[in-house]
Formats: C-alpha cells, structure tokens, sequence
C-alpha cells in the first residue's frame, strides 16, 4: 500500500510538472484559439490557397526545439474519390482529379486529371504524365517544381522533408523552423479509411458526433509516395491531419499531457537513435501520436487521472514495444498501412526492441534519460521531491504572466490587413470573455491602422489641397485606435504620420514616450527579460488585458512594400528590396531614437540629433531589439552617420550589418550602401 501511494505522489509531481513544461489546461486552450484566429485572419483574404496549422503549433504544445507546421489547401483544386460520381456541372475554373488505386500500401492513390481548370497553376501542367490514355499529377515532379518556385520567389535555399519543404529559422522571422507543404483538399471520407468509423469500440472514442465531424471533413492529398513502393513517381498519400488535430483536441488534458510526455521522451532518446539506428526517424513524433490514440480508443476514460500519468505513459510504451516485436504499426485511419514495413525489420528492428525494453525496465528512472531537454523530467520530480515545490506550484500571478505574454506575442505577429476586418468584427461581436474580446479587439484595431495607411497612400494621387487634407484627417483617425492600445507599434506609426506631415514636435512626444516608460517587448525573438517587473506591476491586480497592453506592450514594425509613400524616405531602399513577399521589420526602441534623430535633425537642433544618435548606437546591442538579429539596424545607424557626415563610420556599420547568421539577410542592401560610399569617396 506504501508503495501504491508513493507512485501516486509521484505521479501527480509528475502530471504538474508535465503541466508547467507542455502546459496548463488554460494555457493550451490559449494557443488553440489563437492559432484558429490566426488562421482565420489569414484566409481572409482570399488568394489560392487558404492556410491551416498542423503538428504540434494547432495541438496546443509548444516545445524547445518543435518546427511550426503549415499545410497550403489549393482552393482551386478538388480530388474526388473513385465511387463518387463526375457530374458534368464541373465548375469550369477548378481543378478536378480523381482517386485511382495505386500499387501501394493502401493510403497511397494515383490522382488522374478530370478537368484541367481556367485557374489552375501553370507549373501544375509540366506536372502531368500520359499513362495509355489518361493523364496524372506525379508527386515527385509536383514537388520539384514546387520548390523551385518557391524558392524561387523567397530567393531562398528549401530543404525538402517528404512532402514538405522547409525554411530554416535563419531564413525566416521566426525562432523556430517552419515546414509548409500544400495539400489538395478531398471533401469525401476515403474508403480505405471506412473501417475507421465502423469498428467497435469499447469505450466510445472518439463519439460518433465528432466521428461524423471528421467524416465530413474529409482528408487531403500531399505529395510524397510509398517508399517501400519500386515505383512511387505518380504516388499521392491520404493525409488525415485534420482528423488529427480535432482527435487531439478532443483528449483530456491527462491524455494530452501523457502525448506530450511521449514527444518530450523521443526528444530524450533521440540521440540513442541516432547511434545506433540507420535511420533514427523511424520512430517519429507521428508514431507516439498514434500510439496515443490507440491507447485512449482501447482504454476507459477513468484510467486517465493524475494519479495514473506514469502508469499511462508505461502503458503507450508497451504499446509501442509490442509494435515495435511484430514489425507491425497500425496506421490509425487505415488499419491495414503497416507503417513500419520496410523499416523496422532485421538488425533495425532489433536495436530498437532493445533500446525501448532497456528504457522501459528502468521504470521511472527512463525519465532522466538523454541531455536533448535540461533539466530532465526525472531530475525535476526529484528536486520536487527534496522541497522544490515551486515549479509545480507556482503563484497564480506567475501563470497569469505567462499567458499575458502567450497572447501578446502572438497577436501583435498577425499580419492584419485592411481586408481582415470584417473577419475582426466578427470576432469581437461574439466575444463573451476578456480574452475573446482583447483579441477580436486587438485585430480590429491592427486592421483599421493597415486601412489607414492604406488611406494615406490615397492623398498622394489626391488632386488639390481639399482632397489631400480629406485623405489626410481619415488616415489620421484610422490610426489612432491603435495609438490608444499600444506604443509600438501604434503610437510609433502615428508618430511617423506626424512626421511625415511636418508635425516634428507631435512626432517627439510620442517617441520620448516609447524611450522613457517601462515597456515590455513582445516581438520576434523576445526573451521577455522584464517578465517579472510587468508581473509585479501588473498580474493579480485585475487588470484587463487591454489596460496591461496599454501600459507595457511594445512589438515590432511591420512596414509594407505597398506602402512606400508612408514610409521614411530613408528606409525606401529596403522597403523596395523586399521584393513584395515581406514586410521591412524594425523593432520599437531603435525606430523610436532613429525618428527621433530625423526630427532633431529637421529642426536643425545639433546637440539633441547627437545625443539621439548616441543613444541609437547604444541601442546596437540591446539583447532583444539590437544588430544581433536585426541587420536593420545597422543599416540605420549607417543612414544617421551619413547624414552628420562620417562617411567612416556608416561604413563600417553596413559592413556590420552584412555579418552573422541573421533572418532574411538576402533581402539585405547594404551592400548597395557600401558601394555608393565607395564610389562617392
């Protein structure tokens, strides 16, 4: 019995630090629906493709070292399935190809062309391959143009990850790298998978209502073929991870946790793989998925408690074992796709079985294992155990901090536009909470601000003064619903509307505002360094998220190609060079200073356009907002030492800001400075 209760203490240590490292039940809600907004803003807009989340960024998990998984649905395309019938009221403008059986594992087709739609993408005819008299989309040419394309237009290196191609986060804005493939959307449930929703199950998992949900969802074709085929140049696999992401929103959260507990253990031992195995992926982030799944469908929802979280996680592990002994892993929408043939056999299959038994007859010792993730889980059950109680309890003013932080950060990363306010509207009518409100409200005003600027471009072609001054005033009042939320970057985009209109002294007040007051940032590759001065100052108050926005928030600047007219002329040059696939990001404090610079500098005030510049170069190394990811920077620190005259030393800070392994360096100009100089010298 003394025994018993010890698993149990220790279990539900383990269950709150699973729950403070993958996150709590709030938290993981938290990045679900701001993912679901995201997409949402996203897809607004129209174009070819709408954009959905997958992997381990729309389940809710976020974890040191996870890539961000986007799939791209071509709107323009629909694949049908074999048994559905061809109506000859096609519409004209899309693509339509149909499923034909491929000699394959099942879950792998050949998709023949139907009609050849008035939109469909060029590059999708050099695609086509005559088979007797049909024509096919072959993967691997489709995937091979696809990433010459977008390569192409990004002037960027893709590495290809199946079906996937991938920007590393050296060539991204981003932390983390990103894995994009693009998908054709199939409104039909394959009949390969109609096993799925038929067979018995025993505890009523997942329910019948949201195995209808799925059903109707349909799946997705993507790119990548059957590599245990001889011949897999026209394959198509049936992706389900749609399916997925609703399966594991609907989880308990001890089910989620136990899910990524599995993914945080194969991070663990990883490197064992790797060593000992030919191929270390074999054992994938998909594999404990499914794992989970069969788990739960074959177990009753009251064997998931905290208590149970060590018991639950042995239990998968078995699973894994047995499958891992047969060579046999289930694919859970199609049974019958052996998922480990022609990979887990022989000398592979061996390893393996070893590596996972040694690991599972260390018991709860095999949570200690591997350096990948530091502290280990099991090193932290153990400092918990000896008094550390904090990490699994921490004070709610702390939890309330995090997610502060959570949904700052990734609000102000939206790219809002003009056309997303409807979407923004809606939002913020249905809103019944404070964060449902913040962030319908929160994208209304990033929209009305894009509007705005949109409307300053206007006054440019506007005829007369009259006409000008209209355009003016309504971008003016577009942008200060923004100004009110945030300094950066709304009070710095109206800032640089008053600078732009002469208003230097207006311009001033409100960069000195974003100098002088405490502010958090909460933009690209923020280490929020200040979290426990805003958590003292403004968690466990009750506060509105909007009153701790107004108070500490600052993010970057999102300048955009279309609006050239609005930017500083001496930022023109970068803005051009982003060739209209980016937006020109600059952070709030060195943006500040650099305005500020320019309006001391119009006002011909020597001694403060100095001390601004002083400051600026300061600025330079400042850990979150500086040159160390941000060439920007030194571009405008060359920019002010050109105007003052030092020609030395903007030379140098060009020659700078070509340096290192910063995001999006290609999109760089200062080469271009370097060359002017030289020339003028």
């Amino acid at each position: 019995m003394a025994d018993q209760d010890e698993q149990y203490e220790k279990s539900w240590i383990l269950h709150h630090i699973l729950d403070r490292y993958i996150g709590s039940r709030k938290l993981v809600a938290v990045r679900r629906k701001l993912t679901f907004v995201k997409e949402q803003i996203m897809n607004c807009r129209g174009g070819k493709c709408n954009t959905s989340y997958v992997g381990s960024l729309s389940e809710g998990i976020q974890m040191k070292g996870s890539d961000i998984d986007i799939m791209f649905v071509d709107t323009h395309v629909i694949v049908l399935c074999p048994e559905q019938c061809i109506s000859t009221r096609l519409d004209s403008t899309k693509t339509v190809f149909i499923m034909r059986d491929a000699d394959s594992r099942p879950g792998y087709v050949h998709l023949e062309l139907v009609n050849l739609g008035q939109t469909c993408n060029p590059s999708y005819i050099q695609c086509l391959v005559l088979v007797r008299d049909a024509l096919f989309i072959s993967s691997e040419i489709y995937s091979r143009v696809l990433a010459d394309e977008v390569g192409a237009i990004s002037n960027k290196t893709l590495e290809t990850n199946g079906p996937a191609f991938r920007a590393n986060n050296t060539q991204n804005n981003c932390a983390r790298d990103i894995d994009s493939v693009i998908s054709f959307p199939c409104t039909s449930w394959p009949r390969e998978a109609n096993e799925w929703v038929s067979r018995t199950r025993m505890y009523e998992w997942p329910g019948s209502d949201l195995r209808d949900q799925i059903v109707q969802g349909g799946c997705h074709l993507v790119s990548v073929g059957d590599r245990t085929s001889p011949d897999t140049f026209l394959h198509w696999r049936i992706s389900f991870v749609c399916a997925e992401k609703k399966l594991i929103h609907s989880l308990s959260h001890v089910q989620f946790l136990v899910y990524g507990l599995l993914k945080n253990f194969l991070k663990q031992i990883s490197h064992s793989f790797g060593q000992q195995i030919k191929d270390a992926d074999i054992i994938s982030s998909y594999i404990m998925k499914t794992t989970v799944f069969h788990a739960v469908e074959s177990t009753p929802c009251s064997l998931w408690q905290e208590r149970n979280t060590f018991f639950c996680f042995m239990l998968c592990l078995n699973i894994l074992i047995a499958w891992v002994n047969t060579g046999h892993c289930p694919n859970y929408f199609i049974k019958s796709n052996n998922m480990f043939l022609g990979t887990v056999h022989g000398e592979n299959q061996q390893n393996i079985l070893r590596i996972l038994i040694e690991l599972h007859d260390k018991k709860w010792n095999c949570l200690s294992v591997g350096t990948v993730i530091q502290p280990s889980i099991g090193l932290r059950i153990n400092s918990v155990q000896n008094g550390e109680w904090e990490y699994v309890l921490p004070p709610p003013t702390q939890s309330e901090q995090e997610c502060d932080m959570l949904i700052f950060s990734t609000l102000f990363s939206f790219e809002n536009k003009s056309a997303s306010l409807p979407v923004a509207l809606t939002l913020l009518s249905k809103s019944k909470s404070d964060i449902d409100e913040f962030i319908g409200y929160i994208c209304t005003v990033f929209a009305l601000s894009d509007t705005g600027v949109d409307t300053f471009e206007k006054h440019v072609a506007a005829k007369g003064n009259k006409e000008k001054y209209k355009y003016l005033r309504k971008c003016k009042d577009l942008l200060a619903p923004l100004s009110l939320v945030c300094t950066s970057p709304g009070q710095l985009t109206l800032a640089t509307y008053y600078y732009q209109t002469g208003n230097y002294v207006k311009t001033l007040e409100m960069c000195r505002n974003m100098v002088s007051s405490f502010k958090i940032y909460v933009g690209d590759f923020a280490t929020f360094r200040d979290k426990d001065r805003y958590e003292h100052l403004y968690c466990g108050r009750g506060y509105t998220l909007l009153h701790k926005c107004q108070g500490a928030c600052a993010s970057l600047l999102h300048i955009k190609q279309s609006h050239l007219s609005f930017c500083l002329s001496q930022l023109h040059k970068e803005l051009i060079n982003l060739r209209g696939i980016h937006d020109l990001l600059i952070p709030p404090l060195p943006y500040a200073v650099f305005l500020s610079f320019l309006c001391y500098h119009e006002l011909g005030d020597t001694r403060r356009r100095n001390e601004a510049l002083i400051h600026l170069r300061a600025l330079k190394y400042d850990e979150e907002q500086g040159c160390y990811y941000y060439w920007i920077v030194n571009n405008i620190l060359g920019k002010c030492y050109e105007m003052v005259g030092d020609t030395s030393r903007a030379l140098r800070e060009y020659r700078d800001s070509l340096g290192g392994q910063r995001p999006n360096q290609d999109l760089n100009t200062a080469e271009d400075s370097i060359e002017r100089l030289q020339r003028s010298q």
